[in-house]
């Protein structure tokens, strides 16, 4: 499975049989997709003409299926959270703020990938206990600070299987 981060704040996750877009703008580039989840309203659902692919756009909580990838999303407010199992790897997907909102009830992941695009309480991201976190958005060098990380790699894209997952949490910056 690979994360990426491609354009300003839209994240593509791609498994083996199936790939999803998170927050797509209209300035994404052109990119093939079976499914789009919109986690905060203030996305426009106005969506770029270049992404081709696409047979579901998820807007509202619920469950769903896209070629196999189990997808979760619960609502925090205005937003989304997105809980994904793609490749028997748990992602958990969202701002900083809703999964800050969620914590007590946050389901179990292995990566959890967050838009730190405001400020919130970073020490939440420890008790969620995941193995890999990747962080994004403006606030992301903060964030590594207040984990007590020097630095943490900076990565364009980021694959990880099942078998790989890390046995402490390892922390990434996705640019």
């Amino acid at each position: 499975m690979d994360i990426a981060l491609i354009g300003k704040g839209c994240l593509r996750v791609k498994g083996k049989n199936a790939s999803f877009l998170v927050d797509p703008a209209i300035s994404t580039p052109k990119t093939q997709t079976d499914a789009i989840v919109l986690l905060r309203q203030s996305v426009s659902t106005q969506i770029s003409p270049k992404i081709e692919g696409s047979r579901i756009i998820i807007v509202g909580p619920g469950e769903y299926e896209v070629s196999g990838v189990k997808i979760l999303t619960t609502r925090v407010g205005d937003s989304l959270v997105a809980r994904v199992d793609v490749d028997s790897v748990k992602l958990l997907i969202g701002s900083g703020i809703s999964i800050e909102k969620i914590h007590d009830n946050a389901p179990e992941c292995d990566v959890a990938v967050i838009n730190s695009d405001k400020d919130f309480n970073q020490g939440v991201l420890t008790s969620l206990e995941p193995k890999v976190l990747l962080i994004y958005g403006e606030g992301k060098e903060e964030v590594v600070k207040s984990l007590g990380k020097s630095e943490a790699s900076k990565l364009s894209k980021f694959s990880i299987t099942s078998e790989k997952l890390p046995a402490e949490m390892q922390v990434f910056l996705l640019e």
